[in-house]
């Protein structure tokens, strides 16, 4: 016999579930500037925006890794004498015929998932290249914002009795 409350499910609005993010790798190379002067100087905190993934968007993710394989091999036959334009190309997305298929699919959750400030894969890339503790507390908080689901707005049921304060 189940507990779960099908009826209360079915009627419940659910909300996205969100965090902010604080990224100490992009904060100590001061990418949100400084605050003080001189040697007091200290970096501003990096902060993200992220949020949980939907069913649907996961899935994307591992079409994503799925494509990004094709795509490799279909690029280098059309390439020919634009070899160098192609791999750049291909690298500005993180995909290389030497790419896990994993990278692929967290480099498109990153994408996805965070909020503010909106990012390009591109920059999900150079994040990913140039701070990979950032990436990887980024996609850590986006996968743990996932696997608790959407906020559920439900009325709760009273818990019983109630006391009455009496007059003293």
């Amino acid at each position: 016999m189940s507990n779960f409350d099908l009826a209360a499910f079915r009627k419940a609005k659910f909300q996205e579930r969100a965090q902010d993010v604080p990224l100490s790798g992009l904060t100590a190379a001061g990418f949100a500037g400084y605050e003080g002067e001189g040697d007091d100087a200290k970096p501003v905190p990096v902060v993200f925006r992220v949020r949980g993934l939907t069913a649907e968007e996961l899935a994307r993710a591992d079409q994503e890794a799925d494509k990004s394989k094709l795509l490799v091999k279909a690029l280098e036959k059309l390439a020919g004498s634009e070899a160098e334009k192609i791999q750049g190309m291909l690298e500005a997305l993180g995909i290389s015929e030497d790419s896990p298929p994993a990278l692929a699919k967290k480099l498109a959750h990153v994408e996805m998932a965070v909020i503010a400030p909106k990012l390009k894969r591109s920059d999900v890339v150079r994040i990913a290249e140039a701070f990979p503790t950032d990436f990887l507390e980024l996609s850590n908080q986006i996968y743990d914002l996932t696997g608790q689901g959407k906020v559920a707005q439900v009325k709760r049921k009273p818990s019983g009795k109630t006391q009455t304060s009496r007059q003293a």
